[in-house]
Formats: structure tokens, C-alpha cells, sequence
């Protein structure tokens, strides 16, 4: 009998989204700060990088090149809609390497009477929204058979790159001015959809997305379904595409909400969320990605290969059956990681011990 022929990336990351049996269980990745591993390696700077589309392309491309993900992700950087709404970004430290990471320094939105003063950004001209979309115009040209991932921020930790104050204000204004609260969260939510649809037009064919600061130890269930749910419906709506969503820390007590309420495509969640009751709860609803443990210190990631091989293994055990699942890791790729362990991951069908027939077994149980 003939091998079967492989996959694309894209065909084998569609077949997990619709529950049908890739050739073998697709890796998808949140890359952020682990693109500081290529930008040492290439002697660029993060300001030049994502700055440039030329750099910030060459560093991108690796993502699927040297690590083996079958996605791009981009941006990279997560402040791009506060800046393109006027906020001000510098590069300043961030632990590793004496590399610098955009970061906002100067917020748009200081008084709140000030709100009526702004608009929806136009991403062909709005800050370094037009180096995101020319870098998913090369991928789409070199790299056509590789989904290509556009990123929106989740309006709540937008609206902390936009007004000042950050989370701490935020939270404040929730209990003191909610109808605030709702007026820029819409403004930035409408944002979040012109974005995410010019990166659709570039070549996009998903958008992720992630909640970073509402989570369960700053807010309740009743506070993410007044202040969270309804902003993410309105993109995951608007945009015509799958919706990949991430909920930071413990996601349990709000998965409810995110799978029933704004049903995206896909959920994925740090290690905190066990992913076997997951997995029961919602396998048959929504496609799973996780959650190899990255978020903690003592995860597997920080471990040895062979750990994190390990924990791979356990992950696949868990999700691959019935299809609806990708591996991932628990959290984003960030700058702490050996990225040889990031590769580890690219390929599950060399894990000792797992063949073809594995996968058949599992994707068919």
C-alpha cells in the first residue's frame, strides 16, 4: 500500500477545525517575544524589526521555516492598535537579552471628555498597521499553502494601551463609569474588526485573538460577560473567518461563556485548564488547542526535551481523539523558551513510541 500524501498546512489545520482526521495533528502557535531568538540571531533590533517589513517578514517567515509551526501569527507585537489609536510606544527593556519591546508610554485617551474626539483607524496609514498587512501580502505570495494568523488584541487590554492608567484604571472605571467603559471598548472593538479585515484582504484566513488582563483572579463571570463577551462576539461576527480565542490563566470558570455565548472556532488555554475535562465538556462543540505547559515557572517547557516531548505526548493522548484538536502550547512562544523546544513540537509523528496508525487510532475513538 502507498503513503498516504501529506497534508498542506492548511488543509491539515482546516481538518482539525471541522472535526475531520488530518494526516496528523496540526502545531499552531501564539508567537510573540520568542521572534527576539531570530532577532538576536539576524542583528536586528525590535524597533527595526517591527518597523520594517522587510525584517519583520524575515523574521516571520521562521516561524514556519526553522520551527516547523503550521501557522504564521503576526503581529508579533501586541501594542499595534493602541498606537494606531495615538497611543505612544518605546522600546524598553524586557528581561532577555537586553532587547528592547515596544511597550506604551503615553496613552491617547488621558480624560475621559476626550473620548468623542477619536476614530476608527485606517489600517493603510495607522501606525505599523501597514507593515503587518505587507508582510501578510509576501507570506500569501511565498508561502500559499501555510494559513496565515492575523492577531486582534481583546478590546479590554486594547482599551489599557489606549487610556491611561492601564489595568488598574480599568478596573476602576468598570465599578465607577461603566457606560465609559462601554464607549471605548466599542471604539475599539470597531477597530479591531476594520484591522482584522484588511489582514483577511491581505491573506489572512483566521484571526486570533486573546484576553490578557480579565482574568478569573481580577474579575468574576458576571464581569467578563458584561465587559468581555459581547466585544468579541462582535468581531468573531463581523469578520467572515475562523476566531481563534485565548483566555490567559485559569480559564475554567469562563469557558462556558467564551464556547457557548461567543463560539469561536477554536479555544485555547494555558496548562491551568485541564485539558481531559475540556475535552469532555466541549470537545464536541468547539476545537480545542493547548496546552503543553509554558505559563509557569517549573513548566515543561522550561524542562528538558525530553519533558516537554513528554507532555506533548500526554496533550495528543488527551485531544486527539474525535479530531477538534490542535497542539499548542499552554501560552504564547515568548524569549524565555529554548526555541529547540519549540521545535520539538513541529513533527508529533516522531514522538518515541507514536506512528501513523496512533493517530488513525486516536482521530478515529
Amino acid at each position: 500500500m502507498s503513503a498516504a500524501v501529506p497534508m498542506t498546512p492548511i488543509e491539515r489545520v482546516v481538518a482539525a477545525l471541522t472535526f475531520q482526521t488530518p494526516d496528523r495533528v496540526p502545531v499552531a502557535l501564539y508567537f510573540q517575544s520568542g521572534v527576539q531568538h531570530d532577532l538576536v540571531e539576524m542583528d536586528y533590533t525590535w524597533e527595526e524589526a517591527l518597523n520594517h517589513p522587510r525584517k519583520l517578514y524575515q523574521a516571520v517567515e521562521r516561524q514556519y521555516t526553522v520551527y516547523g509551526a503550521d501557522n504564521f501569527f503576526l503581529p508579533v507585537d501586541f501594542r499595534v492598535e493602541g498606537e494606531a489609536l495615538g497611543s505612544k510606544v518605546e522600546y524598553r527593556l524586557k528581561t532577555g537579552g537586553g532587547m528592547r519591546m515596544a511597550w506604551v508610554t503615553d496613552w491617547a485617551l488621558k480624560d475621559k471628555k476626550d473620548i468623542d474626539k477619536f476614530d476608527v483607524p485606517d489600517p493603510s496609514n495607522a501606525g505599523r498597521m501597514p507593515v503587518i498587512l505587507e508582510v501578510i501580502r509576501r507570506l500569501k505570495a511565498k508561502y500559499p499553502e501555510v494559513p496565515i494568523v492575523g492577531f486582534v488584541n481583546g478590546p479590554p487590554d486594547t482599551m489599557t494601551d489606549f487610556y491611561q492608567g492601564h489595568f488598574r484604571q480599568l478596573f476602576v472605571e468598570m465599578a465607577a463609569d461603566p457606560k465609559f467603559v462601554h464607549e471605548v471598548l466599542e471604539l475599539v472593538t470597531q477597530s479591531a474588526v476594520v484591522f482584522a479585515k484588511a489582514m483577511i484582504e491581505a491573506g489572512a484566513v483566521a484571526i486570533a485573538t486573546v484576553e490578557g488582563g480579565m482574568i478569573d483572579e481580577a474579575v468574576s463571570p458576571a464581569q467578563y460577560s458584561e465587559f468581555v463577551v459581547p466585544y468579541h462576539r462582535k468581531i468573531r461576527d463581523a469578520i467572515g473567518v475562523p476566531y481563534i480565542y485565548h483566555q490567559c490563566e485559569n480559564a475554567t470558570p469562563f469557558l462556558d461563556l467564551i464556547v457557548d455565548e461567543i463560539q469561536p472556532a477554536c479555544v485555547a488555554f494555558h496548562d491551568s485548564v485541564d485539558l481531559r475535562w475540556a475535552k469532555e465538556r466541549y470537545g464536541s462543540k468547539v476545537a480545542l488547542a493547548g496546552n503543553v505547559g509554558i505559563s509557569k515557572a517549573g513548566a515543561p517547557f522550561y524542562g528538558t526535551r525530553e519533558e516537554v516531548l513528554a507532555a506533548a505526548k500526554e496533550c495528543l493522548e488527551i485531544g486527539m481523539p474525535g479530531s477538534g484538536y490542535l497542539l499548542s502550547a499552554g501560552c504564547e512562544v515568548h524569549h524565555g523558551i529554548p526555541m529547540e523546544h519549540v521545535s520539538a513540537l513541529n513533527r508529533p509523528l516522531k514522538y518515541p513510541g507514536w506512528s501513523p496508525s496512533d493517530v488513525l487510532r486516536c482521530s478515529a475513538a
